[in-house]
């Protein structure tokens, strides 16, 4: 089978929200014997918890328990979703091009990522209802960023059918730039309430292929981090006179 081409003319760059996400594990999940019989139910289980996120409902893993209150407003399904053999990518475009994304969509989403993966620990116990199998991926990954998008089209299709675009890029970097660290989401997003007590604001000083970039990470995890390896990939804010 090839890769159809793509029609000589994308569609024109637009503001976006885009958030990559990872399994740590998910090479040694798949090793196990005859795994692949059950690999779709496991994918099934995290995918619907990732995307109930901009449910109505309340997502089966989301409890009282976190340290900080979620604030779930203007979350909207995204615009492009794609799998990525060990995890996928979202993007979310503003619904007008005349209009930007909102501070609302921006912190509700922030909150809801970094919610699910302090609470990943639930998925995973609930997956092991349905996937028979002694190793499963114990952490999920996320790398959020802003930035412009440019969408693909083939002839006849008016749709985009795939993206690209510096902030997907970014977004898969932040992912995996430090495993110790499951929330990395860049200050492009301009999240005016971030959670000063969840999120500790730095710089990203070795984003191989970017520029030194500015981060909010899990604060817990950023504090636990080797003294050495925080050191070789961060550097802290001088704070404002």
């Amino acid at each position: 089978m090839l890769i159809q081409p793509f029609h000589s003319k994308g569609t024109p760059g637009t503001e976006a929200i885009v958030v990559v996400f990872d399994l740590e594990g998910f090479s040694r999940f798949f090793a196990q014997p005859d795994v692949h019989l059950y690999a779709p139910d496991y994918l099934n289980v995290v995918f619907n918890a990732v995307q109930s996120i901009w449910s109505i409902e309340r997502p089966y893993w989301l409890t009282e328990e976190l340290d900080q209150p979620i604030f779930r407003a203007d979350l909207r399904e995204p615009t492009f979703a794609k799998f990525m053999g060990d995890g996928g990518f979202y993007i979310w475009t503003a619904p007008d091009p005349l209009e930007t994304i909102t501070e609302g969509f921006k912190l509700s989403l922030l909150q809801m990522l970094w919610a699910l993966k302090r609470r990943f620990w639930v998925v995973t116990k609930h997956a092991r209802d349905v996937v028979p199998v002694p190793r499963l991926p114990e952490r999920i990954r996320f790398g959020v960023t802003r930035g412009t998008v440019y969408g693909l089209r083939r002839a006849g299709i008016e749709e985009p059918v795939d993206y690209v675009g510096f902030a997907i890029n970014l977004a898969a970097r932040l992912q995996s730039y430090c495993r110790e660290i499951g929330f990395v989401a860049s200050a492009r997003l301009m999240v005016q309430h971030a959670q000063k007590a969840a999120w500790h604001r730095v710089t990203a000083t070795s984003i191989k292929g970017f520029t030194a970039e500015d981060v909010y990470v899990d604060f817990d995890e950023f504090n636990e981090l080797d003294p050495k390896v925080r050191k070789s990939l961060f550097a802290e804010i001088a704070a404002a006179e």
